[in-house]
């Protein structure tokens, strides 16, 4: 009888999640995760931490977890990047919730779990783990739960024995063990569609070799435990680099199930403080080059990969110069390859970080109450980048939204034939003929006046004023030439208007003394047959 009421208790589970998803499970075709029927699911995530020494999603304490998952799903998400740590599963799986708290004298959080959600207080950390993953799947997210560390702690530090394989915390055949519990454990909930196998490997002990025997083993073992899951992969040096794949390709055979996964801060190749000290062009130009290099290369050539950006953010607390051309330049680089992404994180504050109580997390969604955004204009300069952009079924003549990364708005012309930025559901689409950028379905295209005019459609496509050519390091400025022979820029006419110039370009010959900020001048045409 307990047999037939699990099973039911399964079925419904499928169904409720099936009837929110797309085909699962998920698989890879060529650079691409598909669903069964071979259409593109774009992954549109965000992480969200349990792996701290608490053992269970930050939070808690503060908001109903079926809230704040529908607040996730509100902000546009599809996906969450679950994270997990080894020992939670094989060391400390008998462990309650309210019992942990408690010995980390955490008492007044226990009281908080107890208010807001009770049936957590009381169950082990790894029943709170499948109970959390049960509620994305009725609200119909889908989940990637990511093996961050082994001993259950703040992530990531050289030296904090959670690095590389044979490190003090990371024993590799517990992490084997680890793996294969979870891939078990999660095999009946469909919503779990990948499972990530190491967060930022990293560290003094770090090298390939062991890199690819460890990694062929762990997802092989995922594999066999459940074939259903996509298995995700992270490089070396905190996920920056894959770069020693294209002489030493990982050598595992798990069908089509196989995803790679890259990071990227605005430290992640150079100081942060490049933003402000170097040409923002050269150095968005540099980091873009970077990441093909070392991970971007894996979506091209005669076996294309898929590859997620499964970590990336900014800080949300004090959006300075750095912080904006960084999150521009890494927007622009995300949809001009229209790559599934995971941006760092969901939660406001931690319970306990590096022994410290209550720690905000400046590089969250929301803020320490875990209900209003740090960002208030979040969904408006996310919006093109969750959002599919191509899709490799489909017959679809292939055209371009122009894109501002800045604004995270798309170009739309209006009913003065004006050019304007607005929502990227109400965009206009372009074909590029030579030179000129012509409407879709209207046979106009766009003209330059001369300086500082408001941009506009022309029926005079012959003019020089009509022919456009990117320039700069990124190629992220379009440009004409005036009557005069200089070149003018698009340009967003201020922060508070919508309304696109023509404007004097600003730092395209990469001089290194210009540090002027180009960022109003970023219009990228991205390419969609969606």
């Amino acid at each position: 009888m307990g047999g037939k009421h699990l099973c039911l208790i399964l079925v419904l589970a499928f169904s409720i999640f099936a009837s929110n998803s797309n085909s699962l499970p998920l698989s890879s075709n060529k650079r691409w995760i598909v669903d069964e029927s071979g259409k593109r699911v774009k992954l549109h995530c965000v992480n969200w931490s349990s792996h701290l020494n608490a053992m269970i999603s930050e939070g808690l304490d503060k908001i109903p977890l079926k809230k704040f998952i529908a607040q996730l799903k509100e902000l546009g998400f599809n996906c969450v990047r679950y994270t997990w740590a080894t020992h939670m599963f094989t060391r400390y799986s008998t462990y309650k919730v309210g019992e942990t708290f408690d010995k980390l004298n955490l008492h007044g959080i226990r009281l908080g779990i107890g208010f807001y959600n009770p049936s957590l207080e009381n169950v082990t950390v790894v029943d709170a783990f499948d109970f959390i993953i049960d509620e994305f799947g009725k609200q119909g997210m889908m989940v990637l739960v990511d093996n961050h560390v082994s001993d259950p702690k703040w992530c990531c530090d050289n030296n904090d024995g959670n690095g590389f394989f044979g490190d003090q915390y990371f024993n590799p055949q517990e992490w084997l063990k680890g793996l294969s519990n979870v891939a078990n454990r999660v095999k009946a909930k469909p919503q779990v569609v990948a499972i990530g196998m190491r967060n930022e490997l990293r560290g003094p002990n770090q090298d390939k070799n062991n890199w690819l025997k460890y990694m062929s083993q762990g997802a092989t073992i995922v594999h066999k435990a459940n074939p259903n899951v996509l298995v995700f992969v992270s490089g070396l040096n905190y996920d920056t680099d894959l770069s020693f794949l294209k002489t030493n390709p990982l050598n595992v055979s798990i069908g089509n199930k196989l995803v790679y996964e890259v990071h990227s801060y605005a430290w992640s190749y150079g100081s942060a403080n490049d933003w402000n000290k170097q040409p923002v062009n050269q150095k968005c130009a540099n980091v873009m080059n970077k990441l093909n290099d070392k991970a971007g290369f894996l979506m091209s050539g005669s076996s294309p990969m898929p590859l997620v950006m499964s970590e990336f953010g900014m800080n949300m607390s004090d959006i300075d110069d750095k912080n904006q051309r960084f999150m521009s330049c890494m927007l622009a680089y995300l949809a001009g390859v229209d790559l599934d992404w995971a941006l760092w994180a969901a939660q406001g504050a931690y319970y306990i970080r590096e022994k410290k109580l209550i720690v905000s997390e400046h590089y969250g969604i929301w803020n320490y109450d875990f209900s209003t955004l740090r960002y208030s204009k979040f969904s408006q300069r996310f919006q093109l980048v969750q959002k599919k952009l191509l899709e490799p079924s489909s017959n679809s003549i292939k055209s371009y939204i122009i894109y501002h990364p800045l604004s995270g708005q798309c170009v739309r012309v209006n009913n003065n034939l004006e050019l304007e930025l607005g929502d990227c559901d109400g965009k206009s689409k372009w074909n590029k003929e030579g030179q000129q950028i012509k409407l879709v379905g209207r046979g106009a295209c766009i003209e330059a006046i001369s300086e500082g005019s408001i941009l506009k459609l022309s029926t005079n496509c012959k003019s020089k004023q009509s022919f456009w050519k990117t320039l700069s390091a990124t190629n992220l400025h379009l440009s004409t030439l005036d009557g005069k022979g200089k070149n003018l820029c698009l340009q967003r006419e201020s922060s508070t208007s919508p309304k696109i110039v023509t404007k004097k370009c600003i730092c395209v010959d990469d001089n290194p003394t210009c540090l002027d900020d180009p960022q109003s001048q970023w219009f990228q045409l991205v390419t969609t047959n969606v």
